[in-house]
């Protein structure tokens, strides 16, 4: 696959692909990275036993991710077989406010903040089971058993 050869010669290169196809988004990973708040990371692949990989680009240096506390996050949700965006509303400055414990995103959405920390910005190919699964997401375009790449920064938590 296209996009995995890719992040081994750094996830910019990725960003920069899909920025020529989508002009009309500005990925957040492509803005310049504020070295107070994190750090550069070596976009290593890391997968569990559920199938997620994560590639972190970039170590957040504020407080850890909690389940039960509100994050604030930028995402950009990607389908991996066609590498195209299909939600791109919180790719700019808009912001999403969720609780992981009590709200209704897909698993690998709240597995993918696990250990991610302030600051940080990090990749996610999730695999079907994680995401909608065999019924799909019509309403973004998501077919039956899609395997999807979600880009995350998290910008902050509440107490």
């Amino acid at each position: 696959m296209k996009w995995i050869i890719l992040l081994c010669s750094g996830a910019m290169l990725i960003v920069q692909a899909l920025a020529q196809e989508h002009d009309s988004v500005i990925h957040f990973f492509s803005l310049p990275l504020d070295t107070s708040i994190a750090a550069p990371a070596p976009a290593m692949e890391q997968r569990d036993s559920s199938g997620l990989i994560i590639i972190d680009v970039a170590y957040g240096k504020g407080e850890l991710s909690a389940p039960n506390r509100r994050h604030y996050v930028r995402f950009i949700l990607s389908r991996a077989s066609m590498e195209e965006y299909v939600y791109t509303e919180y790719a700019g400055t808009k912001v999403f406010a969720f609780i992981p414990d009590s709200t209704n995103v897909f698993p690998g959405f709240k597995y993918a903040l696990k250990g991610m920390r302030v600051g940080g910005r990090r990749r996610a190919i999730i695999p079907p089971e994680l995401a909608y699964g065999t019924r799909g997401r019509h309403s973004y375009g998501i077919g039956p058993n899609e395997t999807l790449i979600l880009d995350l920064e998290l910008l902050k938590l509440d107490p």
